[in-house]
């Protein structure tokens, strides 16, 4: 009996009649009311966006770095009378290592990267708190780049503006 009036004070009710045509901003103001604004589940949910500043110099000095290195592993294989596409493959396989050791900071800029330039009524349909790339960033911070990828991706497949809710990794 105690579960029953629980359950029935938690339900939202709206009347309808047969033949009427409800306004559909006055059905989502009586299902959703004003106070729900601080709920990620509901339509009146505004997300505050951080757009990351990136760090431009930084980055390309990372990348030139990588190339630079990859070049001088080419020539110097080169140099030690390697064939050009064995040198080739030394110097790519030099730089997916380094690219593997390097995975998650290479991930994390990535989504940094999505957080400065996606517009805002793609970031905005997450109904999750925190959002599907603040997700991303925690759980790869947390968990490491393979783990913290897969547990993202996940996130990813679950959110879906009917939905939503807190979730933390």
């Amino acid at each position: 009996m105690h579960n029953e009036r629980i359950l029935q004070s938690e339900l939202k009710e709206t009347k309808a009649h047969y033949g009427d045509h409800p306004d559909k901003n006055m059905l989502i103001q009586a299902l959703f009311p004003e106070g729900d604004a601080g709920d990620p589940r509901s339509v009146h949910y505004q997300r505050t966006l951080v757009r990351p500043a990136i760090q431009w110099g930084a980055l390309f000095l990372h990348i030139i770095v990588v190339l630079l290195a990859a070049a001088g592993v080419f020539y110097l294989t080169r140099y030690w009378g390697a064939a050009r596409w064995t040198a080739m493959f030394i110097a790519a396989m030099f730089t997916l290592g380094y690219c593997i050791v390097r995975l998650k900071r290479i991930i994390l800029c990535i989504v940094r990267l999505y957080q400065h330039f996606a517009p805002d009524y793609i970031r905005n349909r997450c109904r999750f708190e925190p959002s599907c790339s603040e997700y991303m960033i925690l759980a790869v911070s947390q968990y490491g780049a393979f783990k913290g990828t897969r547990k993202g991706i996940q996130r990813l497949k679950r959110c879906n503006p009917q939905g939503g809710g807190y979730d933390w990794p």
